[in-house]
């Protein structure tokens, strides 16, 4: 989890790129009629690099308001 008021983005380890996926299932919910997150797996990849990525967690840099 982050902390409050912290953004972040998830990349790729070797290119750097945020055009990323990590493999999940999801459960119907029947009440709500609609997919739920069930679990997230360790398995990540980089449709750049169109392969297996180390995925790493980087923080963003806040905007500067006026």
């Amino acid at each position: 989890m982050t902390k409050p008021g912290k953004r972040i983005a998830i990349v790729c380890g070797t290119c750097g790129s945020d055009a990323v996926s990590r493999d999940a299932w999801a459960d119907w919910d029947t009440g709500k009629q609609e997919w739920v997150l069930g679990a997230v797996f360790d398995y990540g990849h980089c449709h750049k690099c169109d392969c297996e990525a180390s995925l790493l967690e980087v923080e963003l840099k806040q905007a500067v308001t006026e």
